[in-house]
């Protein structure tokens, strides 16, 4: 049951804050032309980028190595952890804000120097609450997790509808964020120093060659999930990709839609699979169907929150809707169906697969994009997730079988395809059949795992007589 209600805190926490951030699209994209909407998302598909480098997988880091018994241990090795984050930060402030200039120079549409600059210092500042924020998760502390979450989504939210009301633009959504960044990031701090007070874990080699390895793959990850929007906007501008980034908050709203069993089970998905790891594989499958019918349910809502979110001149995003959702669909396999590349051989698989694929959507997709358009480079990102996928799968049962229910996974891909056809081809009453098969897969989901819903309604009865 408490997983249960840490499910529901971490939800609270993530749908808020990113729901403001969805409030936040119908009002920034009547605000700002397409041109300028463009500029912004090309500012936030840098900020993804530079994340990584700042980041360093120290998330991953703390998951893997402080998961053990003791906890004066896992504290050691997240005070380093945190020390690493911290000169990252400072190093990276230090050089980049005199160099911010050069980096101008680099890119391949103009943007303004004090927008760059803004964004450099809140991801430097933002950074720093990686350590902590995982720290919450990891020793179940869902509430200051979600508080703080909460707090910084309020925030940088009401600053940016001031400041654009003030006729700020894309500067002022800029400067709400870093902000809101520096304000969070102090106050996490301070409540977080006594935990950072004590001993700290001395790294060895395996631990800076996992960091290594986490990195090169978060990296690779990023040309898999951001490198499509430098490509758009070399070959098509930035007022494609306003088109293309407005259809692609849909995919973003699935993720955000399946992040609480996300963050759930990131944090305890090693202790689970060295526990039981039949349990483990169970937990897997489950989180790809629940992703496959978040997946489903938006081919269904799309259009209605389309009319709502978005001003005429955003109509064509539409079309790009069922590309989005089959991509979805298909990445939660390689984020779930793989603990096998991250047990064995620090993670060198993780970084190996990713690093083909993200090769393979860059060179494609920079091919395909040019010739085709977006339809072109959705093509190209459907195989590329595909091929992700199955390398994955595969490579992950040779490190660590695990006996995964293949017969549930091929249930909801049938309900899907059909759904995703239906949607395409808006036969005669094509919402209601929609409608119907949503709720076939929901009920299946339902009958496959009622062992774990009894479990749960078990302790909750039990929890309610002992009081």
């Amino acid at each position: 049951m408490n997983s249960l209600r840490e499910m529901l805190i971490y939800g609270m926490g993530i749908f808020v804050l990113k729901g403001l951030g969805f409030i936040m699209m119908p009002i920034v994209t009547r605000m700002l032309t397409q041109v300028d909407y463009g500029e912004l998302n090309f500012l936030v598909s840098i900020a993804s980028m530079v994340s990584l480098f700042l980041t360093l997988g120290l998330g991953d880091i703390l998951f893997r190595f402080a998961s053990g018994q003791v906890k004066e241990d896992n504290d050691a090795v997240m005070r380093q952890c945190f020390r690493l984050s911290l000169l990252c930060a400072v190093t990276f402030l230090c050089l980049a804000l005199p160099l911010s200039g050069l980096i101008m120079s680099w890119l391949p549409v103009s943007l303004g120097l004090l927008d760059l600059q803004l964004l450099l210092i809140s991801l430097s500042l933002s950074s720093l609450l990686t350590v902590p924020y995982c720290y919450f998760r990891m020793t179940h502390r869902a509430v200051p997790f979600m508080v703080f979450s909460i707090a910084q989504g309020a925030l940088q939210t009401m600053l940016s509808i001031g400041l654009l009301l003030s006729g700020y633009g894309v500067t002022g959504m800029m400067l709400s964020s870093a902000i809101s960044s520096s304000v969070i990031a102090i106050t996490v701090l301070i409540y977080f120093r006594a935990h950072l007070q004590g001993t700290r874990t001395q790294f060895s080699l395996e631990h800076y060659r996992y960091i290594a390895f986490i990195v090169c793959s978060g990296i690779f990850v990023y040309c898999l999930n951001g490198a499509e929007n430098w490509l758009v906007v070399i070959h098509l501008g930035k007022q494609q990709l306003a088109i293309f980034f407005a259809a692609g908050q849909f995919g973003l709203m699935i993720s955000v839609a399946f992040e609480p069993f996300r963050m759930w089970w990131y944090a305890r998905r090693f202790k689970i699979h060295e526990a039981d790891p039949k349990l483990g594989a169970k937990y897997a499958v489950l989180g790809v169907q629940i992703g496959m019918i978040l997946a489903g349910s938006m081919l269904f809502f799309a259009p209605v929150l389309m009319n709502v979110m978005l001003p005429e001149s955003y109509r064509e995003s539409i079309s790009l809707i069922p590309w989005i959702c089959l991509i979805m669909a298909l990445r939660f396999h390689s984020e779930l169906l793989n603990i096998g590349c991250f047990l064995k051989q620090s993670a060198r698989w993780a970084s190996i697969i990713d690093g083909v694929c993200a090769v393979h959507l860059v060179a494609v997709g920079y091919w395909a994009v040019g010739e085709h358009g977006l339809t072109g480079l959705l093509c190209t990102m459907v195989l590329t997730v595909l091929i992700r996928g199955i390398l994955f799968y595969m490579i992950s049962q040779r490190l660590v079988y695990l006996p995964y229910r293949k017969s549930y996974l091929l249930t909801s891909w049938g309900i899907f395809m059909i759904l995703l056809i239906v949607n395409m081809s808006k036969i005669s009453g094509y919402r209601v059949i929609e409608f119907i098969l949503l709720v076939i897969n929901s009920l299946l989901l339902l009958y496959f795992y009622r062992d774990l819903w009894r479990g749960l309604q078990l302790s909750a009865w039990r929890r309610y007589i002992s009081h």
